[in-house]
Order: C-alpha cells, then sequence, then structure tokens
C-alpha cells in the first residue's frame, strides 16, 4: 500500500478514535459490541472501552508517522514482542 494511503485510511481511523473518546467521556456512557457500561456503574468496564479507543488513536499516530517516514515500522516491533501474534 502506498504510504499517502496508508496515511489517509489510519487518519480516518484515528479521527473516529478522538470522536468516539469525546464522545464516551461527555455523555460518560461506553459501549462495545453491544455491551453498554457507565462511569457510575462500572468504572473499570468504562475505563477499558475508552483505553482500548486511545491504543487504536495511539497506534494509527505511529502508522501515520511511519507513512511520512518519521518513526519505524510499529507492526514489525509488535511481531517481535509479541510473536505469537504472526
Amino acid at each position: 500500500m502506498a504510504p499517502v494511503y496508508a496515511a489517509i485510511i489510519f487518519g480516518i481511523l484515528a479521527l473516529a478514535a478522538i470522536w468516539g473518546i469525546r464522545q464516551n467521556i461527555s455523555s460518560a456512557t461506553a459501549s462495545s459490541r453491544g455491551w453498554t457500561c457507565t462511569i457510575d456503574d462500572t468504572p473499570v468496564g468504562f475505563c477499558l472501552i475508552v483505553c482500548g479507543k486511545a491504543v487504536c488513536l495511539g497506534f494509527s499516530i505511529t502508522m501515520i508517522f511511519h507513512a511520512f517516514g518519521l518513526a519505524g515500522d510499529p507492526v514489525a516491533h509488535i511481531r517481535h514482542a509479541l510473536p505469537f501474534l504472526s
């Protein structure tokens, strides 16, 4: 995949993650795969969902940096650190 296309795709993914995190924090309700939790009832579940979206955001930013040559390949680092995933 061309670096420009990768940057565009992961840029859209990063914007979606930012929008999702903002919506979750402003409404104090997070949902994932049909499971909805509020910050008052299940704060751990709420934090896990928001942190999962933050991980997606961080990976997208790293892939954008990689597309422009500002960082190494994050997928290669993940494969090296977690060989059972590749």
